[in-house]
């Protein structure tokens, strides 16, 4: 009986897991297209979010449930590299993630706002150009 209820629970456990990283692949993947879009601006990120988006999303709709796909070797393969990315011993994303994300935003916000002024030539201080020199090319001499 005691092993009857903890296959119950290993099976409900595991069906839980699925389905919230499910999920998160799904935000994931609109985050991403977000990102891809009106931050970073690259096609390429945005076209792999969308393929990533519609896959997650038609694969449950034409197999009639999520549970489908993870029986599939592939959804294995998925989970085994999501676990070894987040609980890896070297950076435990699990600890480190909202700190990584928070200052990756402040760089992107950076990036787009301050550091483009940088490359057109303009400063966000005025800076001496070494010049005091009137229109008129001639001297100051008061």
């Amino acid at each position: 009986m005691l092993q009857q209820m903890l296959a119950r629970s290993r099976a409900l456990f595991i069906r839980e897991y699925n389905n919230k990283l499910f999920n998160w692949l799904v935000v994931f993947s609109l985050t991403m297209v977000v990102i891809g879009r009106f931050i970073v601006k690259l096609l390429l990120l945005e076209a792999a979010a969308w393929v990533m988006f519609i896959f997650l999303e038609t694969y449950t709709r034409l197999f009639w449930s999520s549970e489908s796909l993870y029986y599939n070797p592939v959804w294995h393969a998925i989970v085994s590299s999501w676990e070894a990315i987040v609980y890896s011993p070297v950076l435990d994303l699990d600890r480190w993630a909202i700190p990584i994300v928070v200052m990756l935003s402040f760089l992107a916000v950076y990036w787009r706002c301050i550091g483009a002024r940088g490359r057109i030539g303009r400063s966000v201080l005025p800076l001496y150009n070494g010049s005091f020199r009137s229109s008129s090319g001639r001297p100051r001499t008061d």
